[in-house]
């Protein structure tokens, strides 16, 4: 099938995958940070515990992703494309009907084994990426993935906005996932039966490993070439994933937002998301290189990252919020490109399960961190722990501007 069929059907695919993940957005402050929620669950905890637990919750999903995201990349390289993808698609429908029961039911430990299962069936996203790579030649991937990420712009305008309102209006947090797990199912039906197989030719000499993730580790720092962009995406990952792990939180507690009102926050965080992969990223990336690219991009991520803790009111957040989407956007689509393009054909879904692997890492750990930090620190460590993370990815960009061999330079 043509490069402009498989596209769509991939958007469509991740469309639905992140409206399911991005509903859990507004809900976490209600379930684990504001004792004054009807549906607060974490009576007698102390402030910090709190925190914890939020980041905890977070943190499962990228750490099971992490662990996910390279095995899922390379046995799309052994058995294709479209089989792994509607498992995962088929797991993430399960996972969020499993989180609606743990909060009917009042469980932590249901809600902590749903959002393992979560973080396995989201590792799909390297699988997604390497079909994109698979019909897309060198020159037009960073436009492509792009496209990608738009749809990931466009589920964080519907799934917080539907998680935020649903859960006000029924006075139910968990009323947005029984609906996701619904919208999985069609998304399980539409890989099923119109995605179509886009790597036939299958690799023959992998060696499958369950662990393969912590060696991988190893063999993103052991691949010279490639090691700048790995390291370069893991740090800029990092430093916006502890922006993303409490900002809910900080809304909450900062400017007493309700779960509908961070909902919309978040609807107008995707809208510049869309605009800037659609349109930002396309633009600029047909006139500059992805190195280019990354050396102001990453400088003004870290800029709105540190400032948020200084806003006097709601209106700076929203008046920050297309330098962020543009600078966001840009990185997340320029990492991966240099990715593939440091690789042969053979490797792609290996690359890209590697990167996504190492990305999913950093939701992994930068939750758990932020969660510490806000309990015994303030709110406000966890922004200037980002922006500084995100300014290190910067100047690692800058120190290898006089290297004539690495994936930085392609």
């Amino acid at each position: 099938m043509r490069q402009k069929n498989i596209l769509p059907i991939l958007f469509s695919t991740l469309l639905l995958d992140m409206i399911g993940v991005g509903m859990l957005i507004p809900v976490i402050p209600s379930l684990f940070t504001d004792p004054t929620s009807s549906s607060f669950m974490l009576q007698g905890y102390s402030v910090s515990a709190q925190y914890i637990v939020a980041g905890l919750v977070t943190a499962l999903f990228g750490f099971m992703q992490f662990l996910a995201a390279p095995f899922l990349g390379e046995l799309s390289d052994l058995y294709g494309r479209k089989k792994l993808l509607a498992i995962g698609v088929g797991m993430l429908a399960i996972a969020n009907l499993v989180f609606a029961a743990g909060i009917a039911l009042g469980s932590l430990m249901i809600l902590l084994a749903s959002r393992i299962i979560a973080g396995i069936a989201g590792a799909n996203f390297s699988i997604a990426q390497a079909a994109i790579a698979d019909v897309t030649a060198p020159e037009n991937r960073a436009k492509n993935f792009g496209l990608i990420g738009a749809a990931f712009g466009l589920g964080f305008v519907f799934g917080p906005l539907i998680g935020g309102w649903l859960s006000s209006a029924t006075g139910s947090p968990a009323v947005p996932f029984i609906f996701a797990g619904i919208l999985g199912i069609v998304n399980l039906l539409l890989v099923t039966f119109i995605f179509p197989e886009t790597h036939p030719t299958r690799a023959s000499n992998k060696k499958l490993s369950l662990v393969k993730a912590f060696h991988n580790i190893a063999d993103a720092w052991n691949d010279v070439d490639v090691r700048p962009i790995y390291l370069v995406g893991f740090l800029s990952m990092l430093g916006f994933s502890f922006f993303t792990s409490f900002i809910a939180v900080f809304l909450v507690h900062r400017f007493q937002f309700t779960q509908a009102m961070t909902g919309t926050y978040f609807a107008f965080v995707g809208v510049w998301v869309i605009f800037a992969q659609a349109v930002v990223v396309r633009f600029v990336s047909a006139r500059y290189s992805e190195r280019k690219i990354l050396t102001w991009a990453l400088p003004a991520l870290a800029a709105v990252i540190a400032i948020y803790p200084l806003v006097p009111s709601v209106i700076y957040l929203y008046l920050t919020m297309p330098i962020m989407a543009a600078a966001f956007g840009l990185i997340n689509t320029s990492v991966p490109s240099l990715v593939s393009k440091g690789v042969s054909a053979e490797k792609q879904g290996t690359a890209l399960g590697i990167n996504g692997s190492l990305q999913a890492l950093t939701s992994g750990i930068a939750p758990l961190i932020a969660g510490v930090t806000s309990g015994f620190l303030g709110l406000n460590a966890a922004f200037l722990f980002g922006a500084t993370i995100v300014l290190l990815a910067f100047f690692l960009v800058r120190g290898n501007r006089r290297r004539r061999v690495t994936a930085l330079n392609i």
